[in-house]
C-alpha cells in the first residue's frame, strides 16, 4: 500500500469508536446489577442504625462500614461509586499508609500495617503497589484493614486527610450520600466508578476481532517479546521463534499527547527493527479510532510504519482476511490451530 491508500483507509473506513462486545456489555451490566443491590442492602441497614450512629461520633458507622466491606463481595466497588474516589486514588493512599508506616513516619497500632511484609531483593526490601485483587484479599482476612479502609472512605484518618486538598477530601462517604436511594441517580455514580475498568475490558476486544479472524483462517500467532525487537508485538504469525507477520494494533477513541510519540517508535524503532532483522517479514497496522482523525501528522507517521494499515471497518477487515490468505501461501503457512 502506498502511504496515500493507507491515509484513505484511515480515513475514509475509520469505525470512531471500539466495536462493543457483547460479552464485555453483559459482564459490566451484570456487575453494576449487583454492585446496585450491595448499596441498597448498605443503605438500608445504615438506616436501622441511623440514631445510634448520629451518637456515638462514628464509631458504630466506621463498624458498619468495615463490616460490609468485610462480607460484602461487591462492598468497596459500592463504597468507591458512593464516594467518587477511583481505584487509582485509593491504591495511592494505601501505598502512602505502607511506605510511610514503614519508614516510621505514619504512628500505628494496625495489625495490618505490623504484618506488611515487602519482598526482599539484594537484601533490601522492595515496595510493592497493592491492587485490586490484593485489597479485596486483605479485606476479607484482616479487620484491621478493613476498619482503617472505612476511616478512609469516611474521611477520618487525619493523616491522610492532611496529604489531601480540600477538594479532594470531598471524595468521601457521608450519611447524606448513604440516604440516596434514586435509581437512576446510583446507576450514574456505579457506571463513572466503573468507567476506567470498562474501558480497559473494552480495550481489549480490537485484539480479540484480529485473533478471532486469524482463528478462523487456521492461522497460527504468538503475543510478546520477539528477539531482535524492542517493543513488544501485539500478534505474530506464525510464532516469535519464526516470524512472518507483525501485527500492531492501535485504537484511539480519544486524543493524547502520546500519540504522537508511539507513532514514531512504531515507525522509527518497530519497523526499522523488523526490516533489519527479519528480512521479506511483513508488517501490518491496525489504526482506527476518532482519536487518529484529530491527529494528522501522526495519523501519517503511523501509516509510514506499516506495510499495510487497516481498520475495523467490515469492509478493511474482509481485505485484511483477503492479505493474510495471499501472505499464508508467500510464507508457505500451513492452516493449524494457534499455539496456546
Amino acid at each position: 500500500m502506498n502511504l496515500d491508500d493507507k491515509m484513505r483507509t484511515l480515513t475514509e473506513k475509520n469505525t470512531f469508536f471500539i466495536p462493543k462486545s457483547g460479552e464485555v456489555e453483559e459482564r459490566y451490566a451484570d456487575l453494576i446489577t449487583k454492585i446496585k443491590e450491595s448499596l441498597r442492602r448498605l443503605c438500608e441497614g445504615i438506616k436501622k442504625k441511623e440514631e445510634k450512629i448520629k451518637g456515638e461520633d462514628k464509631e458504630e458507622l466506621i463498624k458498619s462500614i468495615a463490616d460490609f466491606l468485610q462480607k460484602d463481595e461487591h462492598g468497596l466497588n459500592a463504597l468507591l461509586a458512593l464516594s467518587g474516589t477511583s481505584y487509582e486514588k485509593l491504591y495511592r493512599i494505601i501505598s502512602y499508609l505502607r511506605i510511610t508506616y514503614k519508614r516510621g513516619i505514619y504512628k500505628s497500632d494496625s495489625e495490618w500495617l505490623k504484618k506488611d511484609r515487602w519482598p526482599v531483593r539484594k537484601g533490601k526490601e522492595v515496595f510493592s503497589e497493592w491492587k485490586e485483587e490484593e485489597i479485596k484479599s486483605k479485606l476479607k482476612e484482616d479487620e484491621s484493614f478493613a476498619k482503617d479502609l472505612a476511616k478512609i472512605l469516611l474521611g477520618c484518618n487525619d493523616f491522610v486527610n492532611a496529604k489531601l486538598s480540600e477538594f479532594e477530601r470531598g471524595f468521601v462517604v457521608t450519611l447524606d450520600k448513604l440516604r440516596l436511594t434514586e435509581d437512576s441517580l446510583l446507576d450514574t455514580l456505579i457506571r463513572r466508578s466503573l468507567s476506567g475498568s470498562y474501558a480497559a475490558s473494552k480495550g481489549k476486544v480490537p485484539e480479540e476481532i484480529v485473533k478471532e479472524i486469524l482463528d478462523e483462517l487456521g492461522v497460527s500467532y504468538e503475543s510478546g517479546k520477539i528477539k531482535g525487537i524492542s517493543r513488544r508485538i501485539d500478534l505474530v504469525i506464525p510464532s516469535k521463534c519464526n516470524p512472518k507477520i507483525f501485527i500492531q494494533i492501535s485504537y484511539e477513541e480519544t486524543t493524547s499527547s502520546g500519540m504522537g510519540d508511539k507513532a514514531k517508535t512504531e515507525r522509527d524503532t518497530v519497523r526499522r527493527e523488523i526490516k533489519e532483522k527479519y528480512q521479506g517479514a511483513t508488517f501490518i497496522l491496525f489504526v482506527d479510532g476518532a482519536g487518529w482523525l484529530t491527529r494528522d501528522e501522526a495519523a501519517r507517521v503511523i501509516c509510514e510504519a506499516g506495510d499495510y494499515i487497516f481498520t475495523f471497518h467490515e469492509e478493511s477487515l474482509e481485505k485484511f482476511k483477503e492479505l493474510i490468505k495471499e501472505l499464508k501461501g508467500k510464507y508457505g503457512l500451513s492452516s493449524q490451530k494457534k499455539i496456546s
